[in-house]
């Protein structure tokens, strides 16, 4: 998985101490990969993923984290196949670029990051 973007859920942030030095790291639960049909069909742009819970609990250098992003509730079928309830990406815009129109927009769903594993 080397350079890979992987998804998760941050649980907590600790700071490591070994030897004198001092490391950031944040327990995170990780996403599946995206569902590989579904990411074909709309030309890599949706991210759909399982919450693999706590059975994908993972510690992380806090360093990896590259942004945070929304996994958003959804339940896609493919080829008339309910998939049951996955997450899908929605990268925030910053509040520059949200409040240009004059209308803040909240958006509902579960604070995440993305990180690369090989960091």
């Amino acid at each position: 998985m080397d350079g890979e973007i992987r998804l998760g859920e941050v649980q907590f942030f600790i700071l490591w101490t070994h030897e004198g030095h001092e490391t950031p790291l944040v327990l995170v639960s990780l996403y599946s990969t995206p569902e590989p049909r579904l990411l074909k069909a709309s030309h890599n742009t949706l991210w759909s993923c399982e919450d693999q819970g706590d059975s994908a609990l993972q510690f992380i250098k806090a360093k990896t984290i590259k942004s945070v992003v929304a996994m958003i509730p959804h339940m896609p079928m493919i080829e008339g196949q309910q998939l049951g309830e996955r997450f899908f990406l929605v990268e925030k815009p910053g509040l520059d670029i949200a409040v240009i129109g004059g209308m803040v927009e909240a958006m509902h769903g579960h604070e995440h990051m993305t990180f690369n594993e090989t960091d």
